[in-house]
C-alpha cells in the first residue's frame, strides 16, 4: 500500500533578501515540521498494518495448501482410489474405474475363446504382387458376415484395394494380405479374420462365386465369477467386466483371485503431504510469537489459526479400531511439528483396513478426522467468512481510511506551509526595505561626516 510522504521533506523555501531569510526559514521548518508530526505518526500505523496483510495473505497461503492436502487425503480415500490386486497375474489382470466396490472375486477362466480365419481359396488367380493383381476380375464384391451383407467397390482391381475395402467396410473383421508361396515364389491371398471372440461366419463373393475358405470356426470366451453361473457366461472379447467398475482381461485358462481394496499406498503418500503442508503453516505462525515475533506477534489472530491446527491434529475416535493419529503413524515432535511414520500407517492398513478407512472418514461426508479437519480449516480458509479473510478485510479497510486521514492532513500542511511561506516572504521583504534604508542613512551620515571634516581641516 503506497503512503504519502512526509511534508517536512517537501518543505520550499523562499528567496529571501533579508539578513533574517535564514531565521525565517527556520521558523517555516520548524512549524511544518511540528505539524506534520502526527502524519508521521500515522504512516507509521500504516506500515505497521500493511506488514500485517502481508503476513496475514502468507497464512491463507499457507492454509490453503493444508486445506488441498487435506483434500487429496480425502480424494485418495474414496472410491475412486480403489485397486485391484491379483494373485495369479499369469490368468489375468484387472482395472478399476468409477463405481467399483471394495471385495474379492474369483475368476475362472474356462476358455479363451478364438477368432474365426478365412483365407482365398487356393483354386482362384494366383497373385505375385498384391499392388497390381488380385483373386478376381470383378469390380463389385459382397462380404457377408454372420447373415449381414456389405457391398463393396474397390477402388482399384488389385487385392491390396479389396483389403481396403473390406476393412472400410464396417464390418466387424480385420482383413489382410498373406504370402503363402514363399520368397521365391511369391502367392498372395486375401486374409480375413473375425474381430470377435464367436464363431463369426465370413464370406465373400465377387457375384459369380464365393472366394473364401474356413480355416477355423471362432469360439467364444468362457468364464465363471465366483462359481457362477454353473454353466460359464460366454464374452466376444478377453475383456470381462465381471463387477461394476471392474474389469479382467484374461490372459490364460485357470482360476485368478482378484482383490479389489483401497489403495494404502495413495492414501500414505496424501498423508506425507498433509503433514509437509501442516510442517509449513505451524512455522509461519511461529515466527509471529514472542518478543521479537513478526508483523502479527501478540494479535488474537495467530492464536485462533493455531486453535484450528491443534484441533486438525488432536482428532480422536473411541468408536473404532483405529482411535488416534498415532495409530496410524502421526505424531509430534517437540517443536510441534507432525511426524510420519509410513511403515506404522501399513501395519495398520494392512491388519484393519476397514477401520482405518473408518477413521479417516470422509471430508464431503464431514466424518472421521477428515471431517472434522475440514471443518476446522475451512473456519479459517473460507473466501468469504474465513478467520484470515476476515482479518485481511478488516486490515485493508483500516489502511483506507489511514490514507483518507494521511491526505486530508498532508492537504492541511501544504496549506500551512504556503500560509507561512507568504508571510515570511513578507516579513523579510520589510526587512528587507528597512535595512536598505538604514544602510543610506548610515552612509549618508559618514559622507557628512567626511565632508564637514574636510572643511574643518
Amino acid at each position: 500500500m503506497a503512503t504519502s510522504s512526509s511534508s517536512s521533506s517537501a518543505i520550499s523555501g523562499f528567496n529571501g533578501t533579508s539578513t533574517f531569510a535564514t531565521d525565517l526559514q527556520a521558523v517555516i521548518t520548524r512549524s511544518v515540521g511540528i505539524a506534520s508530526l502526527p502524519i508521521t505518526q500515522l504512516q507509521n500505523q500504516q506500515s505497521v498494518l500493511t506488514n500485517q496483510q502481508s503476513e496475514l495473505q502468507t497464512l491463507g497461503n499457507d492454509f490453503q495448501n493444508l486445506q488441498t492436502a487435506l483434500n487429496a487425503v480425502d480424494a485418495a480415500t474414496s472410491s475412486g482410489s480403489l485397486a485391484p490386486t491379483v494373485d495369479n497375474t499369469s490368468i489375468a489382470s484387472a482395472t478399476v474405474s468409477a463405481g467399483a466396490l471394495a471385495g474379492t472375486y474369483s475368476v475362472n477362466i474356462s476358455s479363451l475363446g478364438s477368432l474365426t480365419n478365412t483365407i482365398s481359396k487356393s483354386t482362384l488367380p494366383s497373385v505375385s504382387d498384391p499392388s497390381s493383381g488380385s483373386i478376381s476380375t470383378s469390380s463389385s464384391f459382397s462380404l457377408t458376415v454372420n447373415g449381414k451383407n456389405y457391398s463393396l467397390s474397390p477402388s482399384a482391381n488389385t487385392l491390396n484395394a479389396l483389403v481396403s475395402a473390406i476393412n472400410g467396410s464396417g464390418a466387424n473383421v480385420q482383413a489382410t494380405v498373406v504370402n503363402v508361396g514363399g520368397s521365391t515364389s511369391p502367392n498372395y491371398e486375401l486374409s480375413i479374420q473375425g474381430a470377435q471372440y464367436a464363431p463369426t461366419t465370413i464370406q465373400l463373393n465377387d457375384g459369380s462365386q464365393d472366394l473364401l475358405s474356413s480355416l477355423s470356426t471362432g469360439s467364444y470366451v468362457t468364464y465363471q465369477v465366483n462359481g457362477q453361473p454353473s454353466t460359464p457366461a460366454t464374452s466376444t472379447s478377453r475383456s470381462l467386466a465381471i463387477s461394476t467398475g471392474l474389469t479382467v482381461a484374461a490372459l490364460a485358462t485357470g482360476t485368478a483371485n482378484v482383490t479389489v481394496a483401497q489403495n494404502a499406498t495413495g492414501v500414505s503418500n496424501a498423508l506425507s503431504s498433509l503433514v509437509t503442508s501442516y510442517n509449513a503453516a505451524v512455522d509461519e505462525l511461529t515466527k509471529n510469537r514472542g518478543q521479537n515475533g513478526g508483523a502479527l506477534a501478540g494479535d488474537s489472530t495467530v492464536q485462533a489459526l493455531s486453535n484450528a491446527l491443534h484441533s486438525v491434529a488432536t482428532y480422536t475416535n473411541l468408536s473404532g479400531s483405529v482411535n488416534a493419529l498415532t495409530d496410524i503413524g502421526l505424531t509430534f515432535d517437540q517443536n510441534g511439528h507432525l511426524q510420519f511414520d509410513s511403515t506404522k500407517f501399513s501395519s495398520t492398513a494392512n491388519s484393519s483396513t476397514t477401520g482405518l478407512m473408518s477413521f479417516l472418514g470422509s471430508a464431503s461426508g464431514k466424518t472421521g478426522f477428515l471431517g472434522a479437519a475440514s471443518q476446522a480449516l475451512t473456519s479459517t480458509t473460507d473466501p468469504t467468512t474465513g478467520l484470515i479473510t476476515m482479518a485481511t478485510n478488516s486490515i485493508g479497510k483500516s489502511i483506507t481510511n489511514l490514507t483518507a486521514e494521511i491526505s486530508a492532513d498532508q492537504d492541511r500542511v501544504t496549506q500551512l506551509q504556503t500560509s507561512l511561506t507568504a508571510q515570511m516572504a513578507a516579513a523579510d521583504s520589510a526587512i528587507a526595505s528597512l535595512q536598505s534604508q538604514q544602510t543610506q542613512i548610515t552612509n549618508l551620515f559618514l559622507a557628512e561626516t567626511q565632508a564637514s571634516k574636510n572643511i574643518t581641516g
